[in-house]
């Protein structure tokens, strides 16, 4: 059984898929802290002049968990993050057979951050066609472990015996430790794939995973995946 790890990004990269695509579970890791200024909150969109900034409003205190943190003034800020990616995105040539499904996410009373994010996760894996079960870290019984030992003892909650690790990966998990726990780890590294972006005449890379499902369509799955080696 392969299992990844990954924080609840928002609308994230295509890297992020591309671990999912290898796994059978991915673990949502909701129950980690968040962090202020980094991929929980926003991402990259592809425009005509190069690449801008969406980000969602939050209110946070220090020391929240993911799945704690409230979106600021929800209503307008979803309405808001819609109309960037409708403006951006709208002659797209797939545009109009996923706009719709993130519309309705856009406009749904969502007051938590973890819940705006993993329904747009899910809704792209959907898109993707993707066979793997996602998981919420804070729907599995409590881990009071952290670092290594709270992937291991994530992946044995769902009996994982393999574990996908993001390339940065090498810097920051102890490899004795999961040595010795017995569970394989395989490490990603992610070459990005080129593809045909609308509306720029360069290619901008390490755009949100919308930025491909709008631009190739079905072609999408097997896009992301293209090259990758472990």
């Amino acid at each position: 059984m392969i299992c990844t790890i990954h924080q609840p990004n928002y609308l994230p990269y295509l890297g992020f898929f591309e671990k999912a695509a290898r796994s059978e579970i991915f673990i949502l890791y909701d129950t980690t802290q968040f962090k202020k200024n980094d991929w929980q909150n926003r991402n990259k969109l592809c425009t005509s002049g190069g690449w801008q900034w969406i980000s969602v409003p939050i209110l946070h205190d220090f020391g929240q968990k993911i799945y704690e943190v409230k979106i600021k003034d929800p209503k307008k800020s979803l309405k808001k993050n819609w109309r960037s990616i409708e403006v951006i995105y709208g002659k797209a040539p797939f545009f109009k057979k996923y706009g719709s499904v993130l519309e309705e996410i856009y406009h749904t009373d969502i007051e938590h951050l973890n819940e705006l994010n993993c329904k747009l996760i899910l809704a792209a894996a959907k898109f993707l066609d993707l066979k793997t079960k996602f998981i919420k870290s804070s729907e599995l019984p409590k881990i009071e472990t952290t670092s290594t030992q709270a992937l291991i003892d994530m992946c044995n909650l769902v009996k994982a015996d393999t574990y996908i690790s993001g390339g940065e990966g090498k810097n920051y998990i102890d490899m004795e430790i999961l040595k010795n726990s017995g569970l394989k780890i395989l490490f990603q590294n992610y070459s990005h794939p080129v593809y045909r972006q609308f509306n720029s005449p360069t290619f901008q890379p390490y755009m949100n995973i919308f930025d491909l499902l709008f631009n190739c369509g079905d072609e999408s799955l097997e896009t992301l995946t293209k090259g990758q080696q472990y």
